[in-house]
Formats: structure tokens, C-alpha cells, sequence
């Protein structure tokens, strides 16, 4: 059961990751400022939800175990996936690796924590179980926005 868990962490970060590049593509591509304004106050956000919803779907009540592994697969998946997202489709590596992008990862892997911290009863009290349909919702998802965002950088298109 908690490998089943653990790949429903990998597909909710994979679709949040991706949703997140595609909700700030064109505010960043307009200006960096707003773009990382932008990205300061909507991505914690997403990724507080996502941390949340995989927290709730813990299938056992070690919660603190939860928080480590759900921390450890989603910055290993933003390593990844910036690494996909900057130099193989962007091919824009020197954009990758600033002081910022390495606080990024400090603060996605202690943000789980911070979920558990402040909604730990709100957690407990909404316990979900996962179906194979919210692999297929949350994963359609993700593949729909990497998708459009691979579409929208390799043809150019702006607004």
C-alpha cells in the first residue's frame, strides 16, 4: 500500500509541477518580476494543497513518516523535472541553477512539515483512500499541462 502511495505522491507533484510552469509561463515571460511574484504567492500554495492530499491518503496513522517520504519524492521530483523543463526542453540551463532555485528545494522539501504542523487534525479528520480513478484524473492532468507548456515553448507562442 505505500507503494501505491508513493506513486500517487509522484503523479500529484508531477501535475502540480507542471500546472504551476504552465499557470506561470506567460506573466513570466511578460516580466520576471511578476512572474516571480507570481510564483512567491501561487506556487506555496499549490504545493501546500498537493503535500495535503497526499498527507491525507497516508494509508497508516505515522504521519511523520508521511511528511519524510512525501518531502524526499516531491524535491526529487522538482530536481528532475527542472531539469527536464530547463535544459531539455528549454535548453535554457543557466536559468536553472541560482541561489533561488536551491531555497525553492529547501523550502518544497520543508513544506510538508509545515502542512502537518498547522493541519494535522484536519488531516486525520478527512483520512481519504485513493481510487485508481484519482491516478487517472490527477495524471491526465499533468500530462495535458506539460503537454500545452512543451507546445507553447517549442512553436513560440505569446500573447
Amino acid at each position: 500500500m505505500i507503494t501505491k502511495w508513493a506513486l500517487y505522491n509522484i503523479t500529484v507533484g508531477f501535475t502540480v509541477y507542471w500546472a504551476s510552469n504552465l499557470i506561470l509561463w506567460f506573466p513570466w515571460s511578460l516580466s520576471t518580476t511578476i512572474g516571480m511574484v507570481l510564483m512567491l504567492t501561487i506556487n506555496p500554495f499549490l504545493w501546500a494543497y498537493a503535500s495535503y492530499s497526499c498527507l491525507r491518503t497516508f494509508p497508516n496513522k505515522n504521519l511523520i513518516k508521511a511528511v519524510f517520504l512525501n518531502a524526499i519524492i516531491f524535491l526529487l521530483l522538482a530536481v528532475i523535472l527542472d531539469y527536464i523543463f530547463f535544459v531539455l526542453i528549454r535548453g535554457a540551463i543557466k536559468e536553472l541553477y541560482h541561489p533561488t532555485t536551491f531555497y525553492a528545494y529547501g523550502f518544497l522539501a520543508g513544506l510538508p512539515f509545515i502542512v502537518l504542523l498547522l493541519f494535522r487534525k484536519k488531516i486525520e479528520r478527512n483520512k481519504k483512500y485513493f481510487a485508481k480513478s484519482d491516478f487517472i484524473k490527477v495524471g491526465l492532468t499533468g500530462l495535458i499541462c506539460v503537454f500545452i507548456l512543451t507546445l507553447i515553448i517549442v512553436f513560440r507562442i505569446e500573447i
